[in-house]
């Protein structure tokens, strides 16, 4: 990320989707190998030709390997997906711009100069709510925007991207007449320093 930033921009903060979203993932993989090693083990102790006679007898490890593909592919299929995909999406934002960073098998970048957001909407659902995430809607009054899903602690977030579209330099600002800058920019902060810190949540 550091050799994508422009001269004086600065990391304010780079996170991923809230954890939240692995929890399913996580509760499958339990029960999914829960079961395949009790699959497994009931098959090996011959409990399948006690039922059904005419299964040939020692054959219980070798059916034992067919729960354990069975939970190999559910475990590919579904929680490995899930925390690839987790893994993969990522969202940055910096002193100039909000960057939707998404890596693995597709990858694609999706960014917004903060110079051209005019609105920022927080959209959360009563389970976000619970463990404060939530979506971020950023527009620019035109046809642009950019939205950021379940993002932790998004009311702070979005209080970041206030404070950083306030610091902007007055020259960096657009008019609605295709991009000229706006000469009624926010006005310099005599403190050098930004009102944030880094952070990584």
């Amino acid at each position: 990320m550091r050799r994508l930033l422009t001269p004086g921009e600065q990391v304010i903060v780079d996170t991923r989707r809230h954890a939240s979203l692995l929890v399913m993932p996580a509760v499958v993989t339990v029960l999914v190998c829960g079961a395949a090693a009790f699959a497994a083990g009931w098959l090996t102790r011959g409990r399948l030709e006690a039922v059904l006679p005419w299964v040939p007898a020692g054959s219980g490890p070798w059916l034992a390997l067919v729960p354990a593909l069975l939970g190999a592919w559910l475990m590919v299929a579904y929680p490995l997906r899930r925390l690839v995909a987790w893994t993969a999406l990522s969202y940055t934002l910096t002193s100039r711009r909000v960057l939707r960073r998404q890596r693995g098998f597709r990858r694609s970048d999706r960014e917004l100069p903060l110079a051209m957001v005019r609105d920022v909407a927080v959209h959360q659902t009563i389970l976000q709510s619970l463990v404060h995430s939530g979506s971020i809607t950023l527009t620019t009054g035109q046809a642009a925007s950019l939205r950021l899903d379940d993002v932790p602690e998004v009311r702070s977030f979005r209080q970041l991207v206030l404070d950083a579209i306030d610091e902007l330099p007055p020259d960096t600002g657009f008019a609605d007449d295709g991009g000229l800058p706006r000469p009624d920019g926010p006005a310099a902060r005599l403190d050098p320093r930004p009102p944030w810190d880094p952070r990584d949540y």
